[in-house]
């Protein structure tokens, strides 16, 4: 659980280190195609939705131990 929270943690502190210039949605898609974005969001979502199963995955087992 602690590795979890430091995970989330350092994740978050990252994510707002970030200028707000390089988290600008328009201008990451300025130039690409409809295409090209979707296929970025697909590959996005399913990267989020593996881990995210992964870790429920390992959180499970963990507690019925």
């Amino acid at each position: 659980m602690k590795l979890l929270f430091l995970t989330i943690s350092s994740i978050l502190f990252y994510l707002i280190s970030i200028p707000l210039s390089a988290r600008c949605a328009v201008c990451v898609v300025q130039g690409m195609s409809g295409a090209s974005i979707a296929v970025l969001v697909i590959l996005s979502a399913f990267m989020f939705l593996f881990f995210a199963n992964w870790a429920l995955k390992k959180y499970l087992e963990k507690a019925n131990n």
